[in-house]
This record gives structure tokens, sequence and C-alpha cells, in this order.
């Protein structure tokens, strides 16, 4: 009896550690899916994503035809359009700032609008978002992003800085900014302030995730052996 009530313990201890090593590795749930989601892990496996469904840092969220939002654990909203690929880089948040939060992400194609959480907030280095064009740093606000062969930002409220090997600029609540490739610096949209001609964007005022290094992009790269058909590589 002892050794069985010993075996039996071993197993429950065994049962709880991995269960929390799961709920570590959470970064999100889907809000909502519509359509053919999936989650698609560094080796190219995939898995359909609905309702409920945890997400994790490596995974790549795929709509396809479809749309998702994801609730993060540190209380950000990203709503993915349809042909959208969004991959979680790395994240950790222990359900406060503590110094250890990290939030990274990549557009690899598509489009996305979220409202960010608390990781960044108290540490701007702790976020950013990447894309093969530009690097996105946040000052907590509302913003999105459009990724095709170039980008396009806009925020809401709060304020972004878009940062490339041309340049840094900051982009203010009600502002839009397009960054035409990597090698050229962002540029207002519509009534905003224009840089002048020739001449860099100035860099970020300190802060921001991205600024303490402008005119130099360094993006994330992705997992090793993560290929998804159809993504832009960096």
């Amino acid at each position: 009896m002892g050794v069985a009530f010993a075996t039996e313990a071993i197993e429950a201890t065994k049962a709880t550690e991995a269960t929390k090593a799961t709920e570590a590795t959470e970064a999100a749930k889907v809000d909502f899916a519509v359509g053919e989601v999936a989650a698609v892990r560094a080796d190219g496996t995939r898995r359909p994503l609905s309702r409920g469904e945890k997400v994790s840092p490596g995974e790549t969220v795929d709509t396809g035809s479809g749309r998702a939002q994801l609730r993060f654990t540190d209380g950000a909203m990203v709503s993915l359009q349809p042909q959208t690929q969004f991959r979680i880089d790395a994240y950790e948040f222990k359900g406060q700032a503590d110094g250890s939060e990290k939030g990274f992400f990549s557009l690899l194609k598509g489009a996305l609008r979220t409202i960010t959480g608390a990781i960044g907030k108290k540490e701007r280095k702790a976020y950013r978002l990447d894309t093969a064009v530009a690097t996105i740093g946040i000052r907590g606000t509302i913003y999105s992003v459009a990724y095709g062969n170039s980008v396009t930002v806009n925020t809401d409220q709060g304020a972004v800085e878009a940062c490339n090997s041309g340049g840094c600029l900051v982009i203010g609540a009600g502002q839009s900014a397009y960054i035409k490739d990597i090698d050229t610096a962002p540029v207002f949209l519509g009534a905003g302030p224009q840089p002048l001609q020739g001449t860099l964007p100035p860099a970020a005022p300190p802060g921001f995730s991205v600024g303490d290094d402008p005119h130099i992009l360094s993006p994330h790269p992705p997992p090793q052996g993560q290929r998804l058909p159809g993504a832009y590589q960096y």
C-alpha cells in the first residue's frame, strides 16, 4: 500500500508540474476565430484554432481566408484580418510588470489591429512588432498595421515608433505613416507633418522600444526550421 501510494503521489506531482509548464508557455487565448484559422508550430505542423484555444510562444497564427482575435495574458488584444500570418516570437508575463516581461512579435503578412496590454508600459524595450520592412515600438496604445510589400501604420491612441534602415518616425494619435521598403525612411500620410526631402526623420524621444538605436533594423529571425507557405521571410 505504501509503495502504491508513493507511486501515485509521484505521478500526481508530475502531472501538476506538466500542467504548470503548459500554463507557463501560454501567451494568449482565442477570443473568436472565423474560418479555417490555424496555429503553425516551428516544425510546420498545424492545428486548428477555435474559441478558447491557447496559443504559445513560437507559434504563428495563420488566418487563411478567416479572421481571429487573440487575448494575451497581459490584457492585450490583437485582431487579425484575413490572409494574415502573425507570429509570437517570444512572450513572458508573470501577472505583473516585474522587469522580466516581454512580448516580441512578427507580422509576416496581412493586417492587424491591437490594443496593447501591460507589456511595454513600464519597460518600453519589452515590446516590439517586426516586419521585414520596419520594426514598431509602442508607448501603451491602440494601433493597426498592414503589411504586404510595404507597411502602413495607423495610430488611434497613444503613439508608436516605426524604425528601419532609413530612419525612425513617431506616429501619434490620429496619424498614419507609410514605409515603402527597408531602406526608405517612414513618412507621414495625409495631413501629417512631412520630413524634409532628402533628410531622415528625427530619432524617437527616449522611452520608445526601438528608438535608442535609430537607423538600424535588427528584427528577430524566424524560429529555426519554420517555413510558412506564402509567408514573407527575412
